[in-house]
């Protein structure tokens, strides 16, 4: 991978971004310890890590309750614009982001009680399938802990908090949330495609992720308020990002295909130094459980 430059201005505009819209974890006591006997833990989104922070909640819910108890790892994504692309293997078979988050899981921490729910291209459908499989186990009620990557974390939250209205007639989840702490350098990986482009397709999350939570344009459509006011440096940090890294192709100014074009031509290229990435990432993720 390219070096980058991560004290440059667009770098340091998207650490103030992805710090301040992050979910606090919520499923620990002061000690450590789950505070709930998980009935489902779920790996989701386009980013293997989040399969690997699941297995750490399921492996310590095994380990902390005296009753057997093999939580469920739902691993919920579909296949989004450029995710499709990354998530083939060198022999050309595709993956949706649900079947790549099982993979992780499955070939790499040997945790076979999984169920993949590739259905939904957006948070909110994905919430709404996990909703709709709660349901038909007759398990609304059952304690459900998401384990979403950092940069993700509280457009989910939100999104689970806005489920009811969103979906009139469901009942709300029983969700607790764990989120790891992550750097620039752990988000910038090639196994996930945020670390090729060099880097384009993580400053672009960014000026999604703000775009979406951070300026009300999704409030009472698709998400709750936030539980807390956007301070002014994350709003002229997220301006600018929206600004110079536009997430629409069909967006005005010229930069957004272009910039698309290039994300598209650098993950269809690498995808064998992807698959590879993954490979190696193996032992080094065995420390978090």
């Amino acid at each position: 991978m390219k070096q980058i430059d991560l004290t440059s201005e667009p770098w340091q505009k998207a650490k103030v971004v992805l710090d301040f819209f992050k979910q606090e974890t919520t499923c620990f006591d002061e000690r450590g310890q789950l505070v709930v006997n998980p009935r489902y833990v779920v790996a989701l989104d386009d980013d293997p890590i989040s399969a690997a922070y699941a297995v750490k909640i399921a492996f310590q819910a095994r380990r902390q309750f005296k009753e057997f108890v093999n939580p469920i790892i739902l691993c919920c994504g579909g296949r989004g614009m450029l995710s499709k692309y990354l998530n083939v293997t060198p022999e050309g078979f595709e993956m949706s982001e649900g079947e790549k988050l099982a993979y992780v899981a499955r070939n790499f921490a040997f945790y076979q009680n999984t169920k993949i729910l590739d259905n939904g291209n957006n948070t909110g459908a994905v919430i709404k399938e996990i909703i709709d499989y709660l349901a038909s186990q007759y398990d609304e009620d059952a304690p459900i802990i998401f384990c979403p990557t950092q940069r993700m974390s509280k457009r989910l939250e939100r999104t689970v908090a806005f489920s009811t209205k969103q979906f009139p007639g469901t009942q709300p989840l029983n969700a607790y949330y764990y989120v790891h702490g992550e750097t620039l350098e752990d988000i910038l990986q090639v196994y996930n495609g945020k670390g090729l482009a060099d880097g384009l397709p993580l400053l672009s999350e960014a000026a999604a992720l703000y775009d979406r939570t951070g300026t009300g344009k999704y409030t009472g459509k698709f998400m709750a308020p936030l539980d807390m006011p956007v301070p002014p440096e994350v709003v002229e940090a997220g301006e600018y990002l929206v600004k110079h890294y536009p997430i629409r192709v069909s967006r005005l100014p010229i930069t957004a295909p272009l910039q698309f074009i290039k994300m598209y031509w650098a993950i269809t290229r690498s995808r064998q130094a992807v698959y590879d990435d993954l490979l190696a990432k193996k032992k080094s993720w065995l420390y978090l459980w």
